[in-house]
């Protein structure tokens, strides 16, 4: 079965039960398994290829995705909305409910344990590293357009691509792994635009903006921003860490680094996902010399880097982690 996500905000929106639960949009009850607070959606080889995965921090154990993974094509850059409902990724699959040619992003409701028809956001061109913004509607996405990669951002109750004046310029340069904040009017991303990948922040009132102290002589990449838009994780190659890559967070709203004890290691540390008060991280790592990628979750309070439980898998990579933890 398959749904119109547009007309499933509209059902939750006139029964009053956005937040509460996937409603049946026939029979007014919930349906499928759309619980868990504090939940991570990530990438894993697990099964030989790419599949998209749930795992419920608290519960110490994976939620179910049926009907989610394809067996014929990898599907990876997994999304969580932040009231835990809908889970976007990318896939390049033959045929199908969102295949429209090259990567596509397609849209799982938890509820209905289906895709989700999504007019308009996939094009014969290629579409990747989707994320919801906190509202829980607008989606920012990368579109391939003439061969350069660019920002965009999808409001399904229109079915069609919200204006944001700054971020999709054109020119010779790629704009690649946006985050949104609350409603997708500051978003972080990764641009090459100075030549090398260095973390931007486009804000709907002033513009296209590069923090003071972002820029240095390495790498950064896959930003995560929190909902208020004060917290920006990413990951970088600069001097001064503890080795690899390591992951980094940067107060916006005071223009200054956050110490992160104990979070680098002399290994990769790459894709953090920030909560929204920039006290939790996740990210994925691999000690040094290991081909091997696991999850890992970092606490403010502790300063403490965790495994979590009944998640390591010594023969699989787990990757591309996205945190909703409310």
């Amino acid at each position: 079965m398959t749904r119109n996500l547009t007309a499933i905000l509209l059902t939750w929106a006139l029964l009053g039960l956005t937040g509460c639960g996937i409603v049946g949009q026939q029979s007014g009850t919930r349906v499928g398994d759309t619980d868990g607070e504090h939940l991570v959606a990530f990438a894993t080889d697990r099964t030989g290829t790419y599949d998209v995965a749930l795992y419920d921090l608290d519960a110490g154990g994976f939620r179910g995705l049926p009907n989610l993974n394809s067996t014929t094509a990898a599907d990876v850059e997994p999304a969580i909305s932040e009231d835990g409902y809908l889970v976007a990724f990318v896939s390049q699959r033959a045929s199908g409910l969102g295949s429209a040619g090259g990567t596509d992003i397609c849209m799982y409701g938890r509820g209905s344990e289906s895709l989700l028809d999504v007019p308009n956001l996939n094009t014969t061109a290629n579409e990747s590293a989707p994320r919801f913004a906190y509202d829980n509607v607008k989606l920012a996405f990368v579109r391939d357009s003439a061969g350069w990669k660019r920002v965009r951002l999808y409001d399904p109750r229109g079915d069609s691509l919200v204006n944001a004046p700054g971020i999709t310029s054109v020119g010779a340069w790629h704009d690649d792994r946006p985050c949104p904040d609350l409603h997708g009017d500051r978003i972080a991303f990764v641009s090459d635009r100075s030549g090398a990948n260095h973390v931007h922040v486009w804000n709907r009132v002033g513009g296209l903006a590069s923090p003071a102290g972002l820029t240095t002589d390495g790498e950064d990449g896959e930003p995560s921003l929190s909902s208020n838009g004060r917290w920006l994780a990413f990951a970088s190659t600069r001097s001064g860490g503890a080795g690899g890559g390591d992951v980094y967070l940067y107060d916006l709203t005071n223009s200054a680094f956050v110490r992160l004890p104990r979070l680098n290691t002399a290994g990769d540390e790459r894709f953090p996902s920030v909560n929204a008060a920039g006290t939790r991280l996740m990210v994925q790592a691999r000690a040094t010399g290991s081909d091997d990628w696991d999850l890992w979750s970092w606490a403010l309070s502790d300063s403490t880097l965790r495994q979590p439980t009944n998640l390591s898998d010594a023969t699989a990579n787990d990757t591309q982690p996205h945190l909703r933890w409310r």
